[in-house]
């Protein structure tokens, strides 16, 4: 659902819904026309349940954010385990040329690629992956509608 809002509203969510929350208490209040303990009783009354709603909704997006770290820390410990392991069968099966130089060149090549990947897998965070689709969502967009 909060995909097909804008991003200006999604990231300051808070502030547009307790400004919202604010237009409504006084809004109410205003428009049902009443004066002293009454008005302010009514205020009250709609201030707490706008709160609630307020808690509900903010401990629903934290809890988000909170499944969506775990889900990322469960796909690092999955992709660096799935990376050793590769780095491990090449370097099982890289073949014995007589040439040493020239397999340890190539050897010490496939382990830099793989420590750059690693690198990237344990410093995937859900800022990196926002940072990529805005980097490359262009060519994303482009290849898709060949």
């Amino acid at each position: 659902m909060l995909e097909r809002l804008p991003s200006s509203f999604v990231k300051h969510i808070e502030l547009w819904l307790s400004a919202a929350g604010l237009g409504i208490i006084f809004g109410v209040g205003y428009a049902s026309g009443p004066s002293g303990p009454a008005f302010w009783r009514l205020i009250a009354v709609i201030a707490v349940g706008i709160g609630v709603v307020h808690g509900f909704i903010f401990w629903a997006v934290r809890r988000q954010r909170q499944v969506r770290r775990q889900s990322i820390r469960e796909i690092q410990q999955m992709l660096s385990d799935v990376l050793k392991n590769k780095l491990a069968a090449i370097s099982m099966y890289l073949p014995e040329e007589e040439n040493q130089e020239m397999v340890k060149q190539e050897l010490d090549g496939i382990r830099t690629s793989i420590e750059d990947i690693a690198g990237e897998v344990e410093n995937l965070s859900e800022e990196s992956i926002e940072g990529w689709k805005e980097h490359y969502s262009g060519a994303v967009e482009r290849t898709t509608n060949l």
